[in-house]
């Protein structure tokens, strides 16, 4: 199968290394479109294929059979909507847009054209939620709790937020699309934001720390957000059960119950299975295989534009 690579950057580099760890996926790297030619040759220099910086020539000379799309928040629509015209499947890296109007139509043109397209919420190809939905099944979760708390980001776009939304829309989407998949649908019932200036970066606009009051499925939530804490903790979903604790993170599963932990590791690219879900899916045309659907991740993005809304702007 024949890869296009839409973005050049550190998530497209991480995509195709797992991939590429992962024994391949089957697939030959062929296309790389980015902002700067030079960047999409140093992409294809370093993992194959050809360079474009026009989405047309990408699709018609690079004949991608499937895309992987890892572009900034503000710069989805024309890409996804190309990919569709020309029926090429997609997965498209989260948040998926700054508004609602663009995926809304997007999602309709996905529909409409019958076509794979997954979002890369690759926290729901952990290997360990397997255990996760074990134990919840036995002992339901009664409260939620997230948080993804860390520095900020060196790329200049991110702490603008009209360029990435901010926190709550960016990263921290992960948490609440997470609680979504494990918990339920969810709510938000308020938020707020803290507009301190940001550490090495005081020209940022995006809130420093952020906090978000929701319910999934009936049960009560609090999603966290900072990124005030170079070398934090990172980003973890905690979910209390009747006399158990569930912690997630990327690393693995903590499970306390009645003073005694046990921790499942995770062991394998959490991307790399996604990836390789997207693709099984185009190959074999079922499109509700793979991990995260885009009508799915709408759902996600629907709450987290409710949260930045809650949040505003200092």
């Amino acid at each position: 199968m024949r890869l296009g690579v839409v973005g050049a950057g550190g998530i497209a580099a991480r995509h195709l290394v797992a991939l590429a760890q992962d024994g391949g996926g089957g697939v030959e790297v062929s296309a790389h479109l980015a902002r700067g030619p030079e960047r999409a040759a140093a992409a294809a220099a370093r993992f194959g294929g050809a360079a474009f910086s026009d989405i047309d020539a990408f699709i018609a000379e690079g004949r991608p059979e499937a895309v992987l799309v890892t572009v900034p928040p503000a710069e989805h629509g024309a890409v996804e909507r190309a990919l569709i015209a020309a029926g090429v499947p997609f997965l498209v890296e989260k948040p998926i847009g700054l508004d609602a109007e663009t995926p809304e139509a997007i999602a309709r043109g996905i529909e409409a054209g019958g076509l794979v397209a997954a979002v890369g919420y690759n926290w729901r190809a952990l290997e360990t939620l397997e255990r996760v939905r074990w134990l919840l099944a036995e002992t339901p979760a009664q409260m939620v709790l997230g948080r993804f708390h860390g520095g900020t980001p060196a790329t200049p776009w991110w702490r603008f937020a009209a360029e990435s939304g901010g926190q709550m829309l960016e990263q921290a989407c992960h948490m609440v699309d997470l609680a979504r998949h494990l918990v339920g649908e969810g709510e938000v019932l308020g938020a707020a934001g803290g507009f301190a200036a940001l550490p090495e970066f005081a020209d940022g606009d995006v809130a420093g720390s952020s906090a978000a009051l929701l319910r999934f499925g009936g049960v009560p939530g609090v999603v966290t957000a900072t990124c005030l804490l170079p070398g934090g903790p990172g980003p973890e979903l905690r979910l209390i059960c009747a006399g158990r604790e569930i912690a997630i993170t990327l690393a693995g599963v903590t499970i306390t119950a009645r003073g005694q932990s046990s921790v499942l590791e995770s062991r394998a690219s959490s991307y790399a299975r996604q990836d390789r879900r997207f693709l099984e899916a185009v190959r074999s045309g079922k499109r509700d295989d793979v991990f995260c659907t885009y009508a799915d991740a709408l759902a996600t993005h629907r709450l987290c534009l409710d949260i930045a809304k809650a949040i505003g702007t200092a």
